[in-house]
């Protein structure tokens, strides 16, 4: 997916910084991606926030820049759609997918959801939904999740439904700074290091925007005893939730790194 076209970074210092931050830094060789050192966690904690700062003074300077505000709501909605989906009995995109032969139940279920929460896109910031919507079912389906067996669905809970929600916009972002990254900057690491700093930097990308983000659980519990339905509250914070991603809104962008 994506495009032959090459994506280019914003231009400004921001941007400049956080490239030369990261072609600086190299991983010690005892980092792994799930245990960095002390000083590798620093180092992709601040070089993560400043590629977010990159991104966000690039789109405050130019909102409809690489088209990744209007991708992200309506990768969202449709996410929200699908979540909802797999929260009612006998969900369509659960349907006959035991009858097939040329791939697993689990494989055509994660073909199925990244299919309906993403399209056909075939731009670059599509590839970026496309990874994060992937993620997301993979999770549904990893054991112990309410697909794991596809074939004899578990309900999936209010919990899960904010979790993905939340992680979803998260990772979009993040794989689309990995993009930015891979697209403009070129990384010499030596061969004893094990560590991709280029995903290494994209996770903490991820994670930083989680943290900030509004939940969709805390807000229906916020609104008892009115008792509205998850996705309805989901689709209202929309608009609220890919302004934070995006570092738009008063969510303390330089305070979380």
């Amino acid at each position: 997916m994506g495009t032959s076209t090459r994506l280019l970074g914003p231009k400004k210092g921001g941007w400049t910084g956080a490239k030369g931050r990261l072609t600086r830094w190299t991983p010690d060789a005892d980092s792994r991606p799930n245990s960095l050192t002390e000083d590798d966690q620093r180092a992709a904690e601040e070089v993560a926030a400043q590629f977010r700062i990159a991104l966000r003074d690039a789109l405050l300077e130019d909102p409809e820049r690489f088209g990744l505000r209007d991708a992200a709501q309506d990768a969202g909605r449709r996410l929200v759609a699908a979540l909802d989906d797999l929260r009612r009995p006998d969900p369509p995109m659960l349907r006959h997918l035991q009858n097939l032969t040329s791939t697993t139940p689990a494989d055509q279920f994660v073909h199925r959801f990244v299919t309906e929460v993403c399209g056909d896109g075939r731009l670059i910031v599509d590839a970026a939904a496309w990874r994060a919507a992937r993620r997301s079912a993979e999770r549904l389906i990893a054991p112990g999740g309410p697909l794991a067996d596809p074939a004899r669905p578990q309900r999936v809970t209010g919990e899960l439904f904010c979790t993905l929600y939340r992680l979803f916009f998260g990772e979009l972002v993040g794989e689309f700074v990995h993009i930015l990254i891979a697209e403009n900057i070129k990384l010499a690491m030596p061969a004893l290091v094990l560590l991709d700093p280029t995903d290494t930097v994209a996770g903490f990308v991820a994670d930083q925007i989680v943290r900030v983000l509004p939940d969709p659980c805390a807000e229906a519990t916020a609104r008892e005893p009115e008792r509205p339905r998850l996705a309805e509250v989901a689709r209202n914070l929309l608009a609220d939730t890919v302004t934070d991603a995006l570092g738009l809104g008063d969510t303390g962008l330089e305070l979380v790194a």
